[in-house]
């Protein structure tokens, strides 16, 4: 059974192996360990019996933003829930911190959908633009869609 907890520093191989995954495939931007050490209070991991198989990160970005990002899930775990179980435990998340918003850039439509979330303009987003998406390679040509999920955070 997977469990999703708050990640720990042992797990950062584990992460940067999963996004490295998907940033070989050019589905999420490269990450060192330097990076997730970093920012390592903001990730949650998916863990089975024998380990991590599956991380995602929630990013304060202002007062009312957040944003889902590095959601990356082991391929031989793929389509049994745990992507699923990460976002929804972020949504959680974000309603604790009283947080009215969160974005997600992905190219993942369908999935992304059937959480709740609605395709918007990126552009409606410029704090988001302050952070990772200078450090990205396709700036210039971003194909990535933009999806805003509002929160109750009474």
């Amino acid at each position: 059974m997977v469990k999703i907890r708050k990640a720990r520093v042992k797990d950062v191989d584990a992460i940067v192996k999963l996004i490295n995954y998907y940033a070989n495939k050019e589905l999420l931007l490269r990450k060192s360990p330097f990076k997730v050490f970093k920012s390592l209070q903001s990730f949650l991991v998916a863990e089975e019996d024998h380990g991590v198989v599956g991380c995602v990160a929630l990013v304060v970005l202002w007062k009312d933003l957040a944003e889902i990002c590095s959601l990356a899930v082991d391929e031989s775990y793929v389509k049994r829930g745990i992507g699923k179980k990460l976002v929804l435990r972020c949504i959680k998340e974000a309603k604790e911190l009283k947080v009215s918003q969160i974005i997600v850039l992905t190219y993942q439509d369908r999935f992304i959908k059937k959480l709740g979330f609605h395709f918007v303009d990126k552009d409606t987003f410029p704090r988001k633009l302050m952070w990772e998406c200078l450090e990205c390679p396709r700036l210039e040509q971003c194909d990535e869609r933009a999806y805003l999920k509002k929160l109750r955070t009474n």
